[in-house]
């Protein structure tokens, strides 16, 4: 059995404990005490309050309880290396070559390079736990355009190296390795873009903000980076969501013994005045509500004029390709055209 089965066993087994020891407590108390009534109401107001605060403050006990448990459970998880087979190009149907690049002092880097006819390279980045096939369709209509790409594993996933993977944090070294490749090659292209999809889309569009080589980035289904990057607490939800992010990025700084970025919302707006493209799905998830609502709109609102914000109203996370295959492809390289100068 994975972790994941084994921390549920360990939540049902507390929760059993727990039931079992108050189940024997109100039986020890109504044997001691005969004719008791187990749940004995206050009869005065000031009574009432503090019975109710203390039910109250038992609740949120628990509840705090459940997101350290959760958060120790996402840590432990997310941080873990993600390995997986990646076929060779030619079993994905692409025709491209498998390269490798070494991330200053830090993994080798796994992926897959195909050269530019229009003179632009696109660098194309996967979602958290997955590998460079995730990439396969933004891949393939892009070198329909005339793009070349390069499109990797991130470090400590598919096929690259790496001890641990750090939720995106250390990822934008792994970006700049990757210009650093390409400039070494004859057949690449002076002109660099990014995409990225999910966590890809966070490190595509944070790497925009500090490598001024980057001509353009397309970032689909973006969300924080950091807790800051939530946003404001506007409900309950929030109320206990944006206090349990900021705990999360304390974790893990201890458990990678690293120092946690700057913010995105803080260094987003010095992408300008080079083009950002922000896809957003506008589905409603529960009790979150939509990404689109989340993130899209603010990132845009703060990277400045020279953002964009395309929301699909039927898309969900990533979904753009699913639900609206033409004018995605379409609006892709329409972009990319436009903000690299390709005619």
């Amino acid at each position: 059995m994975n972790i994941l089965q084994w921390w549920v066993i360990g939540e049902l087994s507390v929760i059993v404990i727990g039931l079992s020891f108050l189940t024997v407590q109100i039986w020890r108390r109504a044997r001691s005490q005969p004719g008791i009534r187990l749940v004995e109401l206050p009869k005065t107001f000031t009574g009432c309050v503090a019975y109710v605060s203390r039910l109250g403050g038992l609740l949120m006990l628990i509840f705090l309880f459940v997101i350290l448990e959760r958060n120790i459970l996402t840590v432990i998880l997310e941080t873990a290396p993600a390995p997986s087979h990646v076929p060779a190009p030619e079993e994905a149907g692409l025709e491209a070559e498998e390269v490798t690049f070494q991330s200053p002092g830090g993994p080798s880097i796994a992926g897959w390079f195909v050269p530019s006819k229009n003179g632009a390279t696109i660098i194309l980045l996967h979602g958290y736990g997955g590998n460079r096939t995730a990439m396969l369709w933004h891949a393939e209509r892009l070198i329909e355009a005339g793009y070349g790409v390069l499109l990797y594993d991130e470090r400590a996933s598919g096929e690259s190296e790496g001890g641990y993977r750090s939720y995106g944090w250390e990822d934008t070294r792994d970006v700049e390795a990757a210009l650093q490749y390409l400039s070494t090659r004859e057949d690449a292209a002076d002109k660099v873009g990014i995409a990225g999809c999910s966590t890809g889309a966070d490190i595509a569009v944070y790497s925009m903000a500090l490598y001024p080589q980057l001509g353009a980035a397309w970032g689909d289904g973006n969300s924080s980076v950091r807790a800051q990057d939530m946003p404001p607490i506007r409900d309950w939800i929030t109320m206990f969501l944006v206090p349990s992010n900021y705990m999360l990025d304390w974790m893990y700084t201890v458990r990678l013994g690293i120092d946690a970025p700057a913010p995105l919302v803080d260094v987003i707006d010095d992408i300008a005045p080079r083009p950002l493209m922000l896809v957003g799905g506008g589905v409603q998830r529960p009790v979150i509500g939509s990404e689109a609502d989340l993130f899209t709109l603010r990132f845009a609102e703060l990277a400045g004029p020279n953002a964009q914000a395309w929301i699909i109203p039927e898309a969900a996370h990533c979904d753009g390709p699913r639900v609206r295959p033409e004018e995605y492809a379409q609006k892709m390289v329409t972009f990319f055209d436009s903000a690299l100068g390709i005619k």
